[in-house]
């Protein structure tokens, strides 16, 4: 009964992190890379050439889009697993 609360807990916060992952975190990360995108290319542009702003500007946006998929897959990862975790140890009456 524990391998199987412990799988069905995994499966659901997987599916969930799927979920999240492709519809929260993914437009999320697009927006605040974005956001600091433009942001870097004015600094950039202003303190720098064009050219130069423009890889800085490209580079940020991969990274913090890349960074915040990863930071809320990861988050949500946990805090379903554990969530469903705790579900099944309810529902399957182990203590």
């Amino acid at each position: 009964m524990f391998c199987f609360s412990f799988f069905f807990s995994f499966l659901l916060s997987f599916f969930f992190v799927f979920l999240f992952d492709f519809f929260f975190s993914f437009n999320l990360s697009l927006f605040f890379s974005f956001l600091l995108s433009f942001f870097f290319v004015f600094l950039f542009d202003f303190f720098f050439s064009f050219n130069l702003s423009l890889f800085f500007s490209l580079f940020f946006s991969l990274f913090f889009s890349f960074f915040f998929s990863f930071f809320f897959s990861f988050f949500f990862s946990f805090f379903f697993f554990f969530y469903f975790l705790n579900i099944n140890y309810c529902l399957f009456g182990i203590n």
